[in-house]
Parts: structure tokens; C-alpha cells; sequence
């Protein structure tokens, strides 16, 4: 009598080597198409007939053009003399064209005074994606809160307790108050770095955009000095500024917003550091494979670690501070 459950098995491991394959023998045309015939292949929907089919597409763009367009699509559409820059927004015509309305003044311009507002449109279409997110799912978390916890309960409990010890242990017991503020902070960072591993065109991490750091870093720095004007008084918190002479305060006040720069400007560099890194290495290789490891290491590694250390320097400057 044959066991249905073995004839289950073969047929399944037959299905995985038969894909395997598949995806092998796509591999191999796509290495031989890139690197002898300079030629991308694509599945998807087409640009042009707009039905999902597959094409060649002859690859002209030098490794300058595809770091611009990736990093300054506004330049690379001036550069370029494109008609349509809103073929690079990856999403809604008509919304593209109404931001551009409403917020070109804030985009790049050319020598002929045409605005273009890509980079802007895709930074704010981010962060409003983002901020959704992590509603719904603050939402679904507090609505699926139970006694005997579910593996997100479980995550969100251990990312928040994490923090909560590290601001108890610096700050001391009787500041808990500051801990909603700071798993708020790492929170946003760590989404934001790890958006980069959404592969759909057109998304790309709000940290890589400078405007993001540098609103955090004076945001996390006047945080620290309004709690600090709270528990020193106006006055013993300006008298702080002209030790251990008076005629030190410009450098006390450099220094001040020095920490506004180191904290923003370091997120941002390594950050965008990954991202340029990505697009080299990814057009030298031809978007064969070493990309995918690239890309899960500056988003998963170095953006963790990157929204760590922004937590911490926050959280030391405030020390720093409000601590006796």
C-alpha cells in the first residue's frame, strides 16, 4: 500500500527542484543579457502598452546618471532635458502635478526658472506612508494586547522595555516620563532606515533626505533645553552659558549647536553613505545578487545602529542637563 504523505513529499520536492531551475536558468540569461549585450530584461507592465508582458531595455545611462537620478532626480530631469519629470515619481500624475502647485517654490530650478519638486514629493509621500503605519500598527498592537502575548506584543514589549531600562539607568528612576519620548524617537528612525528594503521604485528612506536629520537633531536638542530652562529656572539656565568666563558664551552657544550637527549629520552620512555605495555597486554588478546583500546591510545593520546612536546622543545631551 503506498503512503499518501510520501507521494506528498516527492511531489513537492519535484515542484522546488523544478523552480530552482527556473530561477537559475533566469539568472544566467539575465547575467549574460547585462554584461555581454548591455541589456536589462524586465517583467512587469510595460511602460508603454501599459500590459504586463516581458522586454529588453538597452541601458545607456552611465553610473553618474543613475547616482543623480537616484539621488537628485530634480537635477538629473534638468540635466537631461526631460519633458515629463513626473515619469520619476513612480505614482499619480495628477497628485505629482497638484504638489508641484502647491510646494514647487521649495524645489530645485533650472537656469530658465522651470521648478521640479520630485525629490520633495517623494520625501513627503514617505513620511505620510510612514506615520500611517506606524498608526494602524500602534492601533493593532494596543487592540491585540493579551495576558499570554503574541510574537508583536512580544517585539513591541522587548523594543520598548529596552529603552525604558536605558533611560531609567542614564536619567535615573523618577524620569519616566522621558521613555514614551524616546522609543518614539528610535521607533521613526528604525522605520524610516528600514524602508529602504520596500522594493518598489520611487521609496527611499526619509533619512536620506538632510531636511529629516537636521528637524530631529533641533527638535532632540530643544527638547534638552526646554527641560533644562524647567529645572534650572531661565536664569541659571543662561548663566550656564557664560562659564567659566563671560566671554566664552559665543563658543558655549557654538558649541550648542554643534550637537544639532554632529547628531543630524551623522544619521544622515551614513545613511546616505549606504545609499550611494548601493547604486555603485549595483550598476558595476549590473543588479545581479551582491545588491540584495548591499541593501539588507545599510538598512537592517547600519540602520539599526544608526537609530541607536541617535537615541543614545539624545538621550545623553539631556543628561547632561536635567541630572545633577
Amino acid at each position: 500500500m503506498v503512503n499518501s504523505k510520501n507521494i506528498l513529499e516527492v511531489m513537492m520536492s519535484e515542484k522546488k527542484g523544478g523552480f530552482k531551475r527556473i530561477l537559475l536558468i533566469f539568472f544566467i540569461v539575465h547575467l549574460f543579457l547585462a554584461f555581454f549585450l548591455g541589456k536589462n530584461l524586465h517583467i512587469g507592465k510595460h511602460p508603454e502598452t501599459g500590459k504586463f508582458s516581458l522586454w529588453l531595455e538597452h541601458v545607456e545611462e552611465s553610473m553618474q546618471d543613475m547616482i543623480s537620478l537616484e539621488i537628485q532626480p530634480d537635477r538629473y530631469v534638468f540635466d537631461n532635458d526631460i519633458e515629463n519629470p513626473e515619469q520619476f515619481t513612480w505614482g499619480s500624475k495628477s497628485i505629482y502635478n497638484f504638489f508641484n502647485k502647491l510646494f514647487g517654490s521649495t524645489g530645485a530650478t533650472n537656469w530658465f526658472g522651470e521648478r521640479s519638486s520630485i525629490l520633495n514629493f517623494r520625501l513627503w509621500r514617505m513620511l505620510i506612508f510612514l506615520d500611517i503605519f506606524l498608526i494602524l500598527l500602534a492601533l493593532y498592537i494596543r487592540k491585540s494586547l493579551s495576558f499570554i502575548p503574541t510574537k508583536v506584543q512580544l517585539i513591541s514589549e522587548m523594543a520598548y522595555h529596552f529603552i525604558e531600562d536605558l533611560v531609567l539607568e542614564i536619567l535615573g528612576s523618577n524620569k519616566k516620563i522621558f521613555v514614551p519620548y524616546f522609543v518614539t524617537i528610535f521607533i521613526f528612525i528604525w522605520f524610516s532606515n528600514q524602508s529602504g528594503l520596500l522594493p518598489i521604485p520611487g521609496i527611499a528612506e526619509p533619512t536620506r533626505n538632510l531636511n529629516v536629520p537636521v528637524s530631529l537633531g533641533i527638535m532632540a536638542v530643544a527638547v534638552v533645553h526646554f527641560n533644562a530652562i524647567k529645572k534650572k529656572g531661565l536664569f541659571a539656565w543662561a548663566k550656564g552659558f557664560c562659564e567659566p568666563i563671560f566671554f566664552l558664551v559665543p563658543l558655549n552657544l557654538i558649541g550648542e549647536m554643534s550637537k544639532v550637527v554632529s547628531i543630524s549629520f551623522r544619521l544622515f552620512g551614513n545613511i546616505f553613505g549606504g545609499a550611494i555605495i548601493a547604486v555603485v555597486v549595483s550598476s558595476l554588478t549590473k543588479y545581479i545578487l551582491v545588491p540584495v546583500g548591499l541593501n539588507m546591510f545599510f538598512t537592517l545593520f547600519a540602520g539599526t545602529i544608526q537609530a541607536f546612536v541617535f537615541t543614545m546622543l539624545a538621550l545623553t545631551y539631556l543628561s547632561l542637563e536635567i541630572n545633577d
